[in-house]
C-alpha cells in the first residue's frame, strides 16, 4: 500500500471515529492530514500519486488544487448551515492527497452517501415524516421565491429531522472513488 494512501485512510478512519463519538472532528486531525498530503505530494517522484503512475504531473500544486476544490464545494452547504466547519475541512485534507478531478468525484459521490445516510437515519430515528416535511418546506420557499423573482434563500429549520455525522459520507465517498479509479471504472482525468 502507498504511504499516501495509508496516511489518507487512516486519517479518515480517525475522523469517523471522532464524528461519531463527539459529533466533533478535531482541527489538530485535520490539519495533520493536510500538512500530510501536502509534503506527501513534494517528496513523490513527478508522476507517482496516490492512485499509482499518473499521467499528470503530480505536485505540492496538485495537492493546493485538490484543497481549494474540496473547501470551494462544501463552503456554501456550511454558509448554509447544512453542515459543519469540520467537514468542509475533512473534504479539504481529502483534496490534498487526491488532487482537483478526483476531489470532485469524491464531492459527488459524497453527496450520493450523505443522501443514502440522511434516509437510513431518518428511518432509524423514526423521523423520516419530518425529513420529507422539511424538504418539502424547503423547495416550496425556495420555488415561491424565484417565482417571485428572488434568489432562493434557505433559513434555518424550526424542527430538524437529527444531526448526521458527514465524516462517515466523506469517507465513503473517499472510498468509492478510490475504488472506482482504481478498478477503471471511474477516472476523472
Amino acid at each position: 500500500m502507498n504511504v499516501g494512501l495509508a496516511l489518507l485512510l487512516g486519517t479518515l478512519a480517525v475522523a469517523v471515529l471522532a464524528d461519531l463519538h463527539a459529533r466533533r472532528i478535531p482541527n489538530l486531525l485535520v490539519l495533520s492530514g493536510l500538512v500530510s498530503g501536502v509534503i506527501f505530494h513534494g517528496l513523490t517522484t513527478s508522476t507517482e500519486g496516490i492512485l499509482g503512475p499518473s499521467s499528470q504531473a503530480i505536485t505540492v500544486s496538485f495537492a493546493l488544487a485538490g484543497i481549494a476544490v474540496g473547501f470551494a464545494a462544501l463552503l456554501p452547504l456550511y454558509a448554509l448551515r447544512a453542515m459543519g466547519a469540520g467537514d468542509v475541512k475533512l473534504m479539504m485534507m481529502v483534496g490534498a492527497f487526491l488532487g482537483p478531478l478526483q476531489t470532485l468525484g469524491v464531492v459527488v459521490l459524497t453527496f450520493a452517501a450523505g443522501g443514502v445516510l440522511a434516509i437510513g437515519m431518518a428511518l432509524w430515528q423514526r423521523s423520516f415524516a419530518q425529513l420529507v416535511l422539511n424538504l418539502r418546506f424547503i423547495l416550496t420557499t425556495s420555488a415561491v421565491r424565484a417565482a417571485g423573482g428572488e434568489s432562493p434563500r434557505f433559513e434555518p429549520l424550526q424542527q430538524t429531522a437529527g444531526r448526521m455525522p458527514y465524516a462517515v459520507a466523506i469517507a465513503a465517498g473517499t472510498l468509492l472513488q478510490l475504488y472506482l479509479v482504481r478498478s477503471g471504472g471511474w477516472a476523472l482525468s
